[in-house]
């Protein structure tokens, strides 16, 4: 089955995040030099036209059917039907993200869905703070045209979950194919939950690291300094 490689790229007035097209380049350039397996590279926009002179990227329209302003519930649109015009297995990353080693074993995966357990549930079975989702989708595994009804059922007039993360984790439950820190996947530490991530030292392991939420990007200047392994991947 053909793997496309997916990130979502949309304007918002509401939202926090600000991102630019030398994003989606720049996660472009690191998944090729980290993934041999064939694929193509996708981004899943509002504004198609800014990638027009992009030879290594795709660039699909977004489906605004699930939007809510300042949400990131348009990412539902990777479980809608019509997501299979864009590969017939997608690998969907966000753009707060350092690719720091071989990806082939992270999509060498067949299963109709795989996600990503949220590190920040301490200890994962029995966490802590459990009011926390069941996993974190900055990386989605899907095999389209299955799970519609994670797209389907979702209503934007009356939400009733805070996020994308909170409705997946509440139709699939506990039980999903999953990668975890074992399968080389982090994220930057959160300063509230120890353990729940990447804090000063790279996993001999690790193969990506998001930087979602409050901890800081990759490129603010406090988190290089606790963290000096970016720059040698932030490229």
């Amino acid at each position: 089955m053909t793997l496309s490689v997916c990130a979502y790229f949309w304007h918002d007035d509401r939202s926090k995040n600000r991102y630019a097209t030398d994003d989606v380049r720049l996660l472009q350039r690191m998944v090729n030099r980290h993934l041999t397996v064939p694929h193509e590279f996708v981004v899943i926009t509002d504004r198609p036209e800014l990638f027009r002179d992009d030879s290594e990227i795709r660039a699909v329209p977004i489906d605004w059917t699930t939007h809510i302003p300042g949400r990131c519930f348009v990412k539902l649109m990777t479980f809608g039907p019509h997501m299979k015009a864009v590969g017939e297995r997608v690998l969907v990353m966000d753009l707060d993200v350092i690719v720091t080693g071989n990806m082939d074993a992270i999509v060498d995966r067949y299963e109709p869905i795989v996600l990503w357990r949220n590190p920040t549930r301490v200890p994962w079975d029995n966490p802590s703070k459990p009011s926390r989702p069941y996993y974190n989708t900055s990386i989605v595994l899907h095999r389209t045209g299955t799970l519609t009804d994670l797209w389907m059922r979702f209503n934007p007039k009356r939400p009733i979950v805070r996020d994308d993360q909170w409705w997946v984790s509440g139709l699939l439950g506990p039980n999903v194919p999953y990668w975890d820190a074992s399968h080389g996947i982090y994220r930057i530490a959160r300063e509230d939950t120890p353990g729940s991530g990447v804090q000063g030292t790279l996993p001999e392991n690790a193969r990506i690291v998001f930087f979602p939420g409050s901890e800081g990007k990759a490129t603010d200047p406090r988190v290089i300094a606790a963290n000096p392994w970016i720059e040698g991947h932030w490229k």
